[in-house]
């Protein structure tokens, strides 16, 4: 009721002459609690500018005594109506800004009545556009002036079905003003953002999506996007309908592992699973059995992984060889490396030569530019998921554990969720961006560095001050550390650990760095080109290899599964207030 009699008080303001302008007493003491707003005392006379829909009024306050002249907002209960419209003894200067305005709605208005060929007809009698505009519920005197307004949604979410295993778009529009915020949420209430599985877009024309890649049955609920700004708040939800999928993806799990194979011994942990040696009863064939959580990880998600290893075939990488699944956990059974993990295998064997941490990289870029040729991304490149096997007179270097894969289209947006230590990661994976094929030769780039010195770069006290070396590139060369280690290995390392991803190179520009060339081969431009020819020898100083044991000692005991995500604010602040 407060609203609607100012309102008429305004309109009664309006309708008089031009001199007059529209005021209002202030009833009682207001102090401001937004930057827009301003400070009034009971007693004041106010000259009214402007109203919206939750009964703010914009005002203007001539300077007095005790404040100087302001213009600001303040809620309509704080006003009464003056006995008469008055004309305020404003200071000589001041401008006297409803006046104009005023004059100005005159115009716009007389021009409306040129044009009433366009007037309507109600119940019998012509009804002008003026009277129309009456019922416009923000009242504005300053023609200029453009109100809030609360989100709504144009183009609401829709209801999805699909089967397990699809990718789906959730999306919608919005019309707002100022831009809203967007949030969208899932069945179990929890806040969706771009992390793992899921990421989220708001365009410029408010279009807002919500994408879930490989879902599965549990992902089925109801959606629901939030809009909101200073407004108001809105909500559109619809429904993810997730079925079973028939692609025979049942039949790929066997139940009859402890009948086929007998555990010997704990290779290692991670973060969802726990590998073990197994010895397949009757060929007495020795496998790497790699046992995944149910409680840790969804069917679907090791679905992905499986999927992965069944389409890659390559000597440097490890091959699956059968899939089980058990009352608390799948089984991925794996051929077996016979010389374990990579570092275990250098320490054990001693003797280490730069020439031979070209032979070991050069196996590893191998696997990395068959992957990056299907635009798959490995994204756990770390000592661990290295290991080695002797089938022949050389060692092989193969790559293992696929669970953080994922194939990369060439506009991808994907943001890898990471979980634990970040010694391994790029700086992009660090900071919440993009993943790209080279975040893989970022963390190739560590590898390297830690196996000619026995040192990691960038680990530090903290998950944060790790982190943060990571983004701002603080790594060096300790002498006593990098003791016979020639320039151009450490430029090699330089040349991977880049901050921009666009300009580390690929796998196979790196297999082509002259460092990496076998003993008596100088590049030609050709991997393993015929035409090779002679060059200087590589170093063959052995290298210190005590500081590994520490290493391989500490990465044993290491558990911390803290998101990273926990860390990225204070991360973008430091990095802030350093630019």
């Amino acid at each position: 009721m407060c609203n609607i009699l100012l309102f008429f008080f305004l309109r009664q303001s309006e309708n008089s002459s031009s001199s007059i302008v529209s005021t209002m007493l202030v009833t009682q003491d207001y102090v401001a609690v937004k930057e827009d707003e301003i400070s009034v005392v009971q007693g004041e006379v106010v000259q009214i500018l402007a109203s919206n829909q939750q009964n703010m009024f914009l005002v203007y306050r001539a300077a007095n005594e005790h404040s100087p002249a302001a213009e600001g907002w303040i809620p309509g209960y704080v006003l009464g109506h003056t006995s008469s419209s008055v004309t305020p003894e404003l200071p000589e200067g001041t401008i006297k800004k409803s006046l104009s305005w005023h004059t100005a709605l005159r115009i716009r208005r007389k021009s409306e009545k040129r044009d009433k060929e366009g007037r309507k007809i109600e119940n019998g009698y012509r009804k002008s556009q003026d009277s129309l505009a009456n019922k416009v519920s923000v009242k504005l005197l300053n023609p200029n002036f453009i109100p809030d307004a609360p989100p709504e949604f144009l183009i609401p979410v829709t209801d999805v079905a699909c089967e397990s295993g699809d990718t789906v778009t959730l999306r919608c529009k919005i019309c707002s003003r100022p831009r809203a915020t967007v949030t969208w949420r899932g069945p179990d209430n929890g806040v969706r953002s771009n992390n793992g599985r899921y990421s989220t877009t708001y365009s410029e024309t408010e279009e807002a999506t919500l994408r879930i890649v490989m879902v599965s049955v549990e992902d089925s609920g109801v959606y629901t996007c939030v809009a909101t700004n200073v407004a108001g708040s809105v909500t559109s939800s619809a429904n993810l309908t997730v079925s079973a999928s028939h692609d025979g993806n049942s039949e790929i799990w066997k139940s009859s592992f402890e009948f086929n194979y007998t555990e010997i011994t704990e290779l290692g942990r991670g973060r969802f699973s726990v590998t073990k040696r197994c010895d397949q009863r009757g060929s007495k064939r020795t496998v790497a059995a790699k046992y995944v959580s149910k409680k840790l990880l969804r069917r679907e998600q090791v679905l992905q992984e499986i999927r992965l290893l069944q389409t890659l075939d390559h000597p440097n990488l490890v091959k699956l060889l059968d899939t089980y699944e058990m009352a608390n956990s799948y089984v991925l059974v794996l051929e077996m490396a016979d010389q374990g993990r990579f570092l275990d295998y250098v320490v054990s064997w001693g003797n280490l030569t730069e020439e031979k941490v070209a032979l070991y990289l050069r196996e590893i870029l191998e696997a990395l530019h068959y992957l990056h040729g299907w635009r798959i991304a490995h994204l756990d490149l770390k000592p661990e998921n290295i290991v080695v096997e002797h089938a022949s007179s050389q060692p092989v270097i193969k790559l293992t554990d696929f669970g953080d894969a994922v194939q990369l289209n060439p506009a991808s947006s994907y943001i890898h969720p990471l979980l634990g230590s970040p010694e391994f990661s790029a700086p992009e994976l660090v900071l919440g961006q993009p993943a790209s094929l080279t975040s893989d030769i970022w963390s190739l780039g560590v590898v390297t560095y830690i196996v000619l010195s026995g040192a990691s770069p960038f680990l530090d006290e903290s998950l944060e001050e790790t982190c943060l070396n990571i983004c701002r590139l603080d790594f060096s060369f300790p002498e006593d550390y990098f003791q016979g280690v020639s320039l151009a290995a450490k430029d090699f390392v330089c040349l991977l650990l880049q901050s921009e991803p666009e300009r580390r190179p690929s796998a196979l520009a790196c297999l082509q760095e002259q460092w990496l060339q076998p003993r008596g081969v100088i590049n030609t431009g050709f991997v393993g080109s015929k035409h090779a020819h002679a060059s200087p020898n590589h170093h063959t100083l052995h290298l210190d290899t005590s500081r590994l044991i520490s290493f391989i000692e500490r990465r044993k005991h290491q558990n911390d599964i803290r998101p990273i995500d926990t860390v990225r604010a204070f991360l973008h602040s430091r990095l802030l207030n350093n630019i």
